[in-house]
């Protein structure tokens, strides 16, 4: 695991009570010692105490090469203390209250980042340091009663007990975290999969369909071609414009279906409704439009409006035959807008122009539940095919 704090601020952030509870440890210490007439010893064991009690609240940045510096420096005090003979101001077992607190807050901070393996070797040696300290140490104890093992014991157990705990609370935090950063990552590649189907798809299928016209009639009308050429031009320079917009939102880390995502879209959800509209009729769809929206609507309500019009309409280009009429509803009524989208064709045995995917109406049906929305499409029983939606005005606009 071996997670790491690289900033002081974050380190200080989680270490402060261990980093206050030490210190005042310290000046207690530190009291003792000065009016001790073994005052220069204890002193410098109470340099070590403090070196100690730093590494401790510094650990999480290194677990375990912090708990090796812990283990040489009590050594390197139990061997002094040993040489001196001073007994050092015993809490457990030969051990001073620095000591202790700090060791066991290095084995938590161990055995809550670092991998197992390496856990296992630090907290051995930090049990080592312990044990060498209660046996060589003057005044230490270990070993002479039940009680001064069943202490050390307890407190070593209390601090894996803790490690452990806060290791599982990590874990299930960074689940949580990666959770959320896939569920986010997935809405975001539906986002795009949307605008992706919606405005490039739209524009694209207009060409082929052209073209396609344009082959059907060339025998009879050798200047079809032509005529259809200057709408193939349009449709793929929109295109292309829709495509650069998009991959331009992905370099300045914009959030699909935010202005600006997609310049086929604008703040005016009206003038942007009439030109899709007039796209498809300058395509060759015979479509009528009646439009009763306002111009204020949110921008998310307003482009999910365009696009189930823009994809309802690319749908019939592709898939019916036989059109006399297109009729394009858009109204709004009891906080709801309406959408109503129905043609007169037949359905097409053959394959569409470009294939198809399925995703048009799946994309449409997420856009408008998305926002609360209700969404339903499906075949006419006069004949042809037919698409609602109903969006909620004040939904959209939270």
């Amino acid at each position: 695991m071996d997670t790491t704090l690289t900033g002081w601020r974050p380190l200080l952030r989680r270490q402060w009570p261990i980093a206050g509870a030490l210190g005042f440890m310290l000046l207690v210490e530190l009291s003792y010692a000065a009016s001790s007439r073994n005052g220069e010893v204890l002193l410098l064991a109470w340099l070590a105490d403090a070196l100690v009690a730093l590494i401790a609240v510094v650990a999480p940045r290194r677990p375990v090469e912090s708990a090796l510096i812990v283990v040489c420096t009590e050594l390197g005090l139990t061997l002094a203390l040993r040489y001196t003979g001073v007994n050092h101001w015993d809490a457990v077992s030969g051990m001073g209250p620095v000591e202790t607190a700090a060791g066991m807050a290095l084995i938590a901070t161990v055995v809550r980042q670092a991998s197992p393996p390496r856990a296992t070797v630090a907290v051995a040696g930090i049990v080592f340091s312990g044990i060498v300290s209660g046996v060589v140490r003057p005044g230490g104890n270990l070993f002479d009663t039940l009680a001064s093992v069943a202490v050390p014991g307890m407190l070593l157990l209390l601090s894996i007990g803790t490690g452990v705990y806060f290791r599982a609370r990590d874990a299930d935090r960074s689940r949580t975290v990666r959770s959320a950063i896939n569920s986010a990552q997935q809405d975001e590649r539906l986002a795009l999969a949307r605008e992706l189907h919606d405005v490039v798809a739209h524009h694209v299928t207009g060409i082929v369909v052209q073209a396609q016209a344009a082959q059907v009639v060339a025998e009879q009308d050798p200047l079809a071609a032509q005529r259809v050429l200057p709408y193939i031009e349009r449709a793929g320079v929109d295109a292309l414009t829709a495509m650069r917009s998009l991959v331009s939102s992905l370099r300045d880390s914009q959030m699909v279906g935010e202005v600006g995502a997609s310049d086929a879209a604008t703040t005016d959800p009206v003038a942007d409704i009439r030109k899709v509209v007039d796209d498809a009729a300058a395509a060759g769809l015979p479509v009528y439009l009646t439009l009763d929206l306002p111009r204020t609507l949110s921008v998310e309500l307003a482009r999910s409006v365009l696009r189930v019009v823009q994809e309802s309409l690319t749908n019939t280009q592709k898939h019916a035959v036989g059109l006399t009429a297109v009729r394009v509803a858009v109204s709004t009524a009891d906080e709801m807008v309406h959408i109503r989208v129905t043609d007169d064709g037949k359905g097409s045995s053959a394959a569409p122009a470009g294939g198809s995917g399925g995703y048009g109406l799946v994309g449409m049906r997420e856009r408008v539940e998305l926002l609360g929305g209700r969404f339903s499409a499906g075949p006419r029983l006069s004949g042809g095919w037919e698409v609602h939606a109903w969006l909620p005005v004040r939904e959209a606009t939270r």
